[in-house]
């Protein structure tokens, strides 16, 4: 009976993974565009997030949501989501807004522990799944690439 779970489980999943070929569509492809610290308080902080979503499909695609984690140097720092429809035309691009909030304490720390050389880059990692109108189920993302932290932090 076990194996047949097992069975009926794996089938599910191939099922599904294959579902995202079906449609014909890629992924969008969705990139860090800027980071900004935008309100400190004792506990926490709020972070403007700009991500570049790229449709590499030939046709326009509407993006209902994403739902997002961003990773520095490995480590996670936080989980966005967005709500507002974006439309990508057809081979092009748009800017997506979020906001981020994180632990003070935790977020310092590691910004400043992840940049031993204030002048080189970090790695960043930026991993989620994209609702797009019409579809049915989500399109899931992965990408990485590189950013500096600016020499002193901007606090209100």
């Amino acid at each position: 009976m076990r194996t047949l779970a097992r069975i009926g489980v794996l089938g599910l999943l191939a099922l599904l993974s294959a579902c995202q070929t079906l449609t014909g569509l890629e992924a969008p492809e969705v990139n860090l565009s800027s980071l900004r610290l935008e309100q400190v308080s004792v506990f926490e902080q709020q972070w403007q997030v700009v991500l570049r979503a790229r449709n590499p499909n030939d046709r326009e695609l509407t993006l209902k949501s994403l739902d997002y984690e961003l990773f520095v140097n490995g480590e996670k720092l936080a989980r966005g989501l967005t709500g507002d429809d974006v439309t990508l035309p057809a081979m092009g691009d748009a800017l997506v807004t979020t906001r981020i909030t994180t632990s003070l304490m935790q977020t310092l720390g590691k910004l400043k522990g992840l940049q031993q050389d204030p002048g080189a880059p970090l790695d960043y990692r930026i991993k989620g799944t994209a609702r797009v109108k019409g579809l049915a189920l989500p399109l899931s993302f992965d990408q990485r690439g590189e950013f500096r932290l600016p020499d002193t932090l901007p606090l209100r």
